[in-house]
């Protein structure tokens, strides 16, 4: 799938114009003005679209993406299947950091506007009229800021003045290495923080493989020494959305296990649970399923087992890892409700 690189302010959340979330570092506008284009990138629209701005205006001429560069034609207006890989400024200074990430966007050669009724009220009052990409919300991801580890370097091969990045034309040896890392990073494998070179890695006493170890760390770090207060959130809110689901459920004794249900009809359940973002939930999904097995032969469970995450899961690799082996998925969704998928494609 071809990747775009697009820069922006940095934002916390990209969530609408705030006070508490103002652009930093984003080029002289929106360091003047306080607001920009992009302060609505991560805001689901009412057709449950997102629309992404990405800053094309220098002097007096609003440039065209060559989108020919990604896979199609010349003549085409827009090309779809593209990873637009949104980055900025860390807290408004270099480094640029990835900072989230669209999946199988459709990006336009030329800037699109709004015609006729605004995407979604937030769009409406921060008054954002145009875009240059939109995707699905469920393949748009932001990351908090405290999980923007991906640094990108400066110089030639990397990304330049303008605002995008056709990343997977360079031939520095050391961009190549960061796009490849950032692919997985998406995919949710183990990725260490990036930025420096891979001949600068080099010789700093490290064994092979310790870099790529470091993310797993971290989140066991976060989630699995402690119990992490999102766990004991996820419980209670899942009990309350099965109750109400099916009124004829018992919970019977758990022995090491975080959950068991039993409905009227149906097979027991057995669940772990796993705090997760989106930036861990593959690492939540590895670690469950060591438990569940463990919990399988050591109480000769013949019941389903589910893994609860706290979120969403989009990775084919990640719905694979669970679905391939026997293993359940559920995650929240809006209004105290949850998705759940099992691998014979039943919720």
């Amino acid at each position: 799938m071809p990747i775009l690189f697009c820069n922006v302010a940095w934002m916390k959340n990209y969530a609408g114009r705030s006070a508490d979330d103002p652009p930093l570092g984003g080029g002289s506008f929106p360091n003047k003005e306080g607001f920009c284009g992009e302060e609505c990138n991560f805001v689901e629209a009412d057709d449950g679209y997102v629309y992404g701005h990405f800053e094309t205006i220098k002097g007096k001429l609003d440039r065209q993406v060559r989108i020919e560069n990604l896979g199609s034609d010349k003549s085409d207006d827009f090309v779809d299947g593209v990873d637009i890989v949104w980055t900025a400024p860390a807290e408004g200074k270099d480094p640029r950091v990835v900072v989230g990430w669209y999946r199988g966007a459709r990006l336009y050669r030329h800037r699109q506007r709004f015609k006729g009724r605004n995407p979604s009220a937030q769009h409406y009052k921060d008054e954002i009229r145009s875009f240059r990409v939109r995707t699905l919300a469920e393949n748009a991801f932001v990351l908090p800021p405290e999980e923007r580890h991906l640094r990108l370097r400066r110089g030639k091969g990397w990304s330049g003045q303008a605002s995008w990045w056709y990343a997977d034309d360079t031939t520095d040896r050391s961009a190549r290495a960061f796009v490849k890392k950032v692919k997985a990073f998406m995919e949710g494998e183990p990725v260490a923080p990036v930025g420096a070179s891979l001949d600068t890695d080099r010789g700093r006493g490290r064994p092979a493989g310790a870099a790529a170890s470091e993310a797993y760390k971290r989140y066991v770090r976060e989630y699995e020494i402690n119990v992490h207060p999102q766990h004991d959130t996820l419980h209670k809110q899942f009990v309350a959305f099965i109750s109400k689901r099916y009124p004829r459920i018992d919970f019977p004794a758990c022995f090491r296990d975080d959950l068991r249900f039993a409905v009227e009809g149906m097979p027991e359940v057995m669940v772990e649970i796993k705090p997760a973002n989106a930036a861990t939930v593959r690492f939540a999904i590895r670690a469950a399923i060591g438990q569940l097995l463990d919990y399988r032969q050591h109480q000769r469970w013949t019941g389903r087992q589910i893994v609860l995450v706290g979120a969403k899961v989009t990775s084919k690799n990640d719905l694979s890892l669970a679905f391939d082996n026997g293993f359940g998925l559920a995650w929240p969704i809006e209004a105290g409700g949850f998705e759940i998928r099992w691998p014979d494609g039943t919720g």
